[in-house]
């Protein structure tokens, strides 16, 4: 096990899906690398725009998404479980829980959250990193290629070392699904000692 800093993250004891699909030695900012190696409590703040548009909102309810805010108090949980990893997020009192995985066969990370299944590519970028979106399936249904949302999300580190996340989707014909974006630093008070 690894310890970060005084109060300490607990490492995993397998890695990551994110750092399965980009490979376990390639160097990330270390804000990246720390919320992607450890088990442990982020919080931080964010700002949430949603789409417009009546199948917009049916999407981002069968998701989960939560509501539109500005400055908004943001917790991230996670936690390992056979062969997932959980995050579960609390936008100010707005609850989601993704089940996170390696997807071996496309080489990518699979996420459900809520009625979406979501299978994400990673890429190193000179910042950190870029996630695309690969395939998604709504209860199972796989969607077209040409409604395959599009994303232009990203994970990096500030002036400050904080883990920055900006996570958006647009879907084609319809437009901006939902944008995210904020910041993260670890919980002192919440993370367990190794």
């Amino acid at each position: 096990m690894l310890a970060f800093g005084p109060g300490s993250l607990q490492m995993a004891s397998e890695h990551d899906p994110f750092l399965q699909v980009l490979g376990v030695d390639e160097k990330l900012p270390e804000a990246i690398q720390k919320l992607h190696s450890a088990e442990g409590q982020y919080s931080g703040k964010c700002s949430i725009i949603r789409g417009r548009g009546p199948l917009v909102a049916l999407a981002l309810r069968i998701g989960g998404f939560p509501p539109e805010g500005d400055d908004l108090q943001v917790t991230l949980t996670i936690h390992r479980t056979k062969g997932h990893w959980i995050w579960k997020r609390d936008f100010s009192g707005h609850e989601t829980c993704s089940r996170i995985s390696f997807d071996q066969r496309y080489n990518c990370v699979h996420e459900r959250i809520g009625g979406l299944a979501i299978w994400l590519q990673p890429v190193r970028t000179e910042a950190g990193l870029s996630l695309q979106i690969r395939r998604l399936a709504l209860f199972g249904i796989p969607c077209p290629k040409f409604l395959l949302p599009q994303s232009a999300s990203t994970e990096t580190q500030d002036s400050m070392d904080r883990f920055c996340f900006d996570i958006s989707a647009h879907v084609p014909g319809l437009g901006l699904l939902i944008r995210y974006n904020g910041w993260l630093e670890p919980d002192r008070n919440e993370l367990r000692s190794v």
